[in-house]
């Protein structure tokens, strides 16, 4: 592998001016799930610590090129993939009487999930709320931690406090 990273001028004849094959095989498995430490074996790359050699090939202006290409081209076929779930789901919208289009709709809302055009939001907390309670417990805790700093301020007078010098003053 040659030794540039992201952001070096990728050579325009001669070693490291295009993929090697092993390098072309990493990219095509790294597509298939987005995991450069398994990518990497399955290319056959031979190393102790796949995370961080895969993480190396990543950061190749190579194979960082290669992937955005290919990602482009994945974005460009949902893009019209999308436009043909909306468009249906006008039409099936406009044309249906009222006497059953749940069948239809069911499915294109699968495959609208499929091509991501709709976000399923969730809460995250713990059973019976446990995460919104660690979070009050934090303010409770704070409120605690500012109080305590508030008493001892005020148990001392001003011979036991340090004086720092001023920001602005260079020395």
């Amino acid at each position: 592998m040659a030794y540039l990273t992201k952001g070096d001028p990728i050579p325009e004849k001669g070693k490291g001016s295009k993929l090697s094959g092993k390098m072309a095989l990493f990219v095509r498995e790294y597509l298939v799930d987005y995991n450069a430490s398994k990518a990497c074996l399955r290319a056959g790359y031979k190393t102790k610590d796949p995370n961080i050699y895969g993480m190396k090939l990543m950061k190749h202006p190579l194979i960082s090129k290669e992937i955005e290409k290919h990602q482009q081209k994945k974005f460009e076929r949902l893009e019209l993939s999308a436009d043909y779930v909306i468009n249906k789901l006008i039409s099936i919208v406009e044309e249906t009487d009222a006497s059953n289009p749940q069948a239809a709709l069911r499915g294109l809302e699968l495959l609208g999930k499929h091509l991501g055009l709709y976000r399923e939001r969730q809460e995250i907390s713990g059973p019976d709320g446990d995460a919104i309670r660690y979070e009050q417990k934090i303010k409770e805790d704070n409120l605690a931690i500012e109080s305590a700093i508030a008493r001892l301020s005020s148990r001392g007078g001003a011979e036991n406090v340090v004086e720092f010098p001023d920001g602005a003053a260079t020395g």
